[in-house]
């Protein structure tokens, strides 16, 4: 099959046999679980104000309690990343390079992995200067900048040709447990996407809302909330499904908007699954 730039999914499916590469770079985010759900906007408040009795704000937070976050997803010319989460492969990865467009001009990129084994999540990142992030990935030598998990970044961009798709921006409230030692809530909210074909983190016209009720299916706009922990999901996360009535989805922000990007709406792709399943 020919590459078809102006489409971003193909029509053949290529099976990745080769997407079980996981490596366990020095730059790890902990290993964690990660459920999603879909809440309307309105019910915010009352969860917000739930969570605020066992979490604080995340301390990088602005005036109003979030920030914005730009992530710049690769694939392979064939989707195959897109794909293997299409098909909820046991083992997948994603690879973006990310930023926050509110902080300062001279603030880092991050160059990030985030491996999925089953119901666990492996993130690494690698952190670069923003003037030369695009240069390292091309493979320049990194010097100080060096690290495992850039090496790895760079590995699978060249073995399996990885070239920007999108970008997806986002505002996002975080919350962090008092209780323990890694458990988060999440709050993505503003969710949009942009095709992109050049390794820029700059801003760009014509983003497309990815949240609104067309893409996801839903009666308005939606909520992406996820909650992340270590070990065992504590109790007061529990209370929080069962307070809420939440039911976990399959919703992959990469993913979707590559659909909205393709106008591909007349089939409903969230997955719905019990609570904790």
């Amino acid at each position: 099959m020919q590459e078809t730039p102006d489409r971003l999914v193909p029509d053949v499916d290529v099976p990745p046999e080769d997407l079980r590469h996981l490596a366990g770079p020095t730059d790890v985010v902990p290993d964690r679980r990660e459920f999603k759900y879909l809440i309307p906007r309105e019910e915010l408040p009352a969860l917000r104000d739930f969570i605020s009795k066992v979490c604080r704000r995340d301390a990088n937070a602005g005036p109003d309690g979030g920030y914005r976050l730009r992530s710049l997803y690769l694939d392979t010319w064939n989707m195959r990343l897109f794909k293997a989460n299409e098909r909820e492969a046991p083992v997948r990865f994603k690879a973006r390079v990310r930023c926050y467009p509110d902080a300062p001009a001279d603030s880092p990129v991050f160059a990030e992995i985030k491996g999925r084994n089953g119901d666990v999540i492996r993130k690494t990142r690698a952190k670069l200067p923003r003037d030369r992030w695009q240069a390292l990935l091309r493979g320049e030598r990194a010097g100080p900048h060096r690290s495992d998990a850039l090496d790895d970044f760079v590995y699978r961009m060249h073995r399996f040709d990885l070239r920007p798709v999108c970008h997806v921006d986002y505002r996002r409230e975080a919350w962090m447990s008092r209780l323990e030692e890694y458990a988060r809530v999440s709050i993505d909210t503003r969710v949009e996407a942009r095709q992109v074909r050049d390794f820029t983190l700059r801003s760009g016209k014509s983003m497309k809302p990815i949240d609104s009720p067309l893409p996801t299916h839903t009666r308005g706009s939606i909520s992406v909330v996820e909650l992340k922990w270590a070990d065992a999901a504590p109790r007061w996360m529990v209370q929080v499904v069962e307070r809420f009535e939440l039911l976990r989805h399959s919703f992959s922000k990469y993913g979707f908007s590559v659909l909205a990007l393709n106008e591909d709406h007349f089939v409903d792709y969230r997955r719905t699954q019990a609570a904790w399943a």
